[in-house]
């Protein structure tokens, strides 16, 4: 991966714990430049430095000796690995060690977090980050499709929302760059706040709090704990915090937090608010955006779902607070391009299709339900849930997918098809004549065709590591 801009050896010594390995450090280093990194040999290229990671069930450091074959110009490696360095010398050629740089440091992470966090203070671009267990991707697609009209903007492409991939997202800004809008993922305490701090935090949005990842935290108020430690860093920063009005652990973050708050939602008394007005069959509505009461824009959201009206009025805020004319915030959002697998509403042959596979928790899942009726009652069809476990939920998921099947009898969906063990819990929550289970994909895509019919309005949605898009393949 190319850097936005070279970073040089002393820079580096500066701003991280690392040495130079051995008696390496001389005239000739010390006019080393840091121009490309890799994490990985799989995509390495020729010239990259070479950040091995470790992880629960890898060691990036058995790969070095593959990033040099490759042409890496040189590598750093974890203190405790240096016994394992020490062993290989012998087997890297002379020339190639000689003019290579190889770096030493504590913890390898930490290294390019750090790297990352000075790297952007140097630049200083306006950053912007996103967090919540629903809308953060769809959230930051729309504030970059706003922004980006008018600024040099950079952002965390896809699914570059953890400790590595927004400091690899870091590293590719400039001088130039004027605005970094960041997704911030979360699977740990401590996490976002980390994040917040290595991306140099000004402005900070939590779309809403759900029951994901609890398989990591003990409770819902650790969850809403856990996305609030931005507020940390935005208030040392002098910055503002968006918080959506209408989700249930609002009240309870605002009271823990010492930063500036503005919030979003559906009331008009709030600094920023919708109101939704017309819906296409496929469940994409037009709505008003107001600031303090008055009326900026009315936009047409380019997704389907009335929980991205709340996604559309977090972005229009933000870029609302920044000073841009109503004009751009309502081109912006109506041309954005969101990312695979979300929300995707299309017809195949005779049905309409809610392709939501990207991933799922329950308050995605509900969200999606809520589509699901909402769509097929527009198009007089028959509303069919094709959903599959909901993953990370820890002690809590056969409750949560119990509920699910719940929410699905509340909504009176018409058919419900699962697949995997967990989701059987699904069809115990909801009703026995109406529900069908399925022990994992493959059994269910053979039968699948054979539940459907002319008109039907379908939902297919699941965790990622379930990969549903498949089943599009079985539907006629």
């Amino acid at each position: 991966m190319k850097l936005g801009s070279k970073i040089k050896l002393k820079e580096i010594l500066d701003w991280t714990s690392s040495t130079v390995y051995g008696q390496k450090y001389n005239k000739d280093f010390q006019n080393f430049n840091l121009t490309s990194i890799s994490t990985d040999t799989r995509t390495i290229e020729e010239e990259d430095f070479f950040i091995p990671v470790v992880g629960e069930n890898y060691n990036g450091h058995d790969f070095i000796l593959d990033a040099l074959k490759q042409g890496a110009s040189g590598f750093i490696f974890e203190s405790r690995f240096n016994d394992m360095i020490a062993g290989w010398r012998d087997k890297i050629e002379s020339d190639i060690w000689d003019n290579m740089v190889v770096l030493e440091t504590e913890n390898n992470l930490s290294f390019l977090q750090d790297i990352s966090h000075h790297y952007i203070r140097k630049f200083n671009p306006i950053v912007i980050g996103i967090t919540g267990s629903v809308g953060k991707t769809t959230t930051k697609d729309f504030v970059v499709s706003i922004l980006s009209r008018v600024f040099n903007t950079k952002f965390t492409p896809k699914n570059f929302n953890t400790e590595i991939g927004i400091s690899k997202s870091v590293l590719e800004i400039d001088g130039n760059t004027q605005f970094f809008i960041a997704e911030l993922g979360m699977r740990a305490n401590g996490q976002i706040g980390k994040l917040a701090k290595v991306v140099n935090l000004d402005i900070g949005a939590i779309t809403a709090v759900g029951p994901s990842h609890l398989e990591f935290f003990k409770n819902m108020e650790g969850v809403a704990l856990a996305k609030s430690e931005m507020a940390e860093f935005i208030t040392v920063k002098r910055g503002v915090l968006f918080l959506n009005n209408d989700d249930d652990w609002t009240d309870f973050i605002e009271k823990r937090i010492k930063c500036k708050v503005l919030k979003f939602g559906r009331n008009n008394s709030l600094d920023f608010n919708f109101l939704e007005k017309d819906m296409d069959e496929y469940g994409k509505f037009s709505f008003g955006f107001y600031k303090n009461k008055k009326k900026l824009a009315e936009i047409n959201l380019p997704v389907s779902g009335y929980h991205n009206l709340y996604n559309a009025c977090c972005a229009a805020a933000i870029c609302s607070f920044l000073k841009l004319e109503p004009e751009m915030i309502r081109e912006g959002i109506e041309s954005a391009v969101l990312e695979n697998k979300r929300m995707e509403v299309g017809r195949k042959g005779d049905k309409i299709i809610i392709n939501d596979c990207y991933n799922a928790n329950p308050l995605s899942m509900k969200k999606a339900i809520d589509t699901l009726k909402l769509i097929a009652s527009k198009n007089k069809g028959r509303s069919v849930a094709i959903l599959a476990d909901m993953l990370e939920l820890g002690d809590e998921s056969q409750r949560l997918h119990f509920e699910i099947g719940q929410y699905l009898k509340e909504k009176n969906i018409d058919m419900v098809v699962v697949a995997g063990k967990l989701s059987k819990k699904i069809c115990s929550g909801f009703l026995p004549k109406k529900s069908y289970y399925f022990d994992d994909k493959g059994n269910l895509s053979s039968k699948l065709q054979s539940f459907l019919k002319a008109g039907d309005v379908i939902l297919i949605k699941g965790s990622r590591a379930n990969r549903l898009e498949s089943l599009l393949d079985f539907i006629n």
